[in-house]
């Protein structure tokens, strides 16, 4: 159901975007696997959906126009307070985007929240041009992240968290809708912190952990993903499975 990423956003976004906020530079290796699997060029028109707050602009050092699309109202208010500009607010199964109108649909993180992925994968492919690409990060099904968000985060959270992760038959969906499969590497990275402290606050608040405390949050890390400490730094282990396709 598309619904899904919405209603949880709206009850859940000021957390999600308290902790990108505190800690901006967590996520940098995966924000920037994205940008350099996109192979993002001046002047390009990128669709970014859904945006949440409008981080990914972040990390581009291209001159590009971003278009930034949410179905939560309040990721599209913080993506705005964000000091991102043309913000849209619609559906994943409806973007309203002009057909043939932009160079690159990113989308990172997020679709995880969304059932019915192919309504959306069609109409990523009918705002692209001819040739423009898709790019995708997600969480893969039956992984240690996989596990880690549907066991210790759905049982500590109020909300629950029960993911539809890519699987296997998610390359044959997308190549349905119009691409054309480029590259779909699991690429192994960290999120970074100064402490395992500051990591066990930044993964309560970012994904609405309202059961347990800081210190219960490293340890399901700990037991799930694994985390490490060298050089004053806490690395925490993560994972997407990474996917580009091209517009046929």
């Amino acid at each position: 159901m598309f619904t899904a990423y919405r209603d949880i956003f709206q009850k859940r976004g000021h957390l999600y975007h308290q902790a990108m906020t505190l800690y901006p530079q967590a996520r940098t290796e995966e924000f920037h696997h994205v940008v350099r699997m996109a192979d993002l060029k001046d002047g390009e028109i990128v669709c970014d959906v859904p945006s949440g707050g409008g981080y990914l602009r972040n990390f581009v050092d291209r001159t590009l126009s971003f278009i930034h699309l949410e179905t939560s109202e309040v990721f599209a208010d913080l993506c705005r307070d964000n000091g991102a500009s043309n913000v849209l607010l619609g559906t994943l199964e409806d973007i309203p985007v002009e057909t043939g109108s932009v160079d690159k649909v990113i989308s990172l993180a997020a679709l995880h929240h969304v059932d019915e992925k192919e309504r959306f994968f069609s109409e990523a492919c009918r705002i692209l041009r001819q040739g423009g690409t898709f790019t995708i990060a997600d969480v893969r099904a039956q992984s240690a992240v996989s596990e880690f968000l549907d066991g210790f985060v759905n049982e500590h959270n109020t909300m629950g968290h029960k993911g539809n992760y890519i699987h296997a038959k998610t390359q044959e969906e997308i190549a349905g809708c119009g691409f054309v499969i480029m590259e779909s590497p699991l690429i192994p990275f960290h999120w970074e912190f100064d402490s395992p402290q500051a990591m066990g606050g930044f993964c309560q608040m970012l994904f609405g952990v309202d059961k347990a405390d800081s210190a219960q949050v490293v340890e399901g890390i700990r037991k799930h993903v694994g985390y490490s400490v060298e050089r004053n730094a806490c690395r925490m282990n993560w994972e997407l499975l990474f996917m580009k396709a091209k517009k046929r």
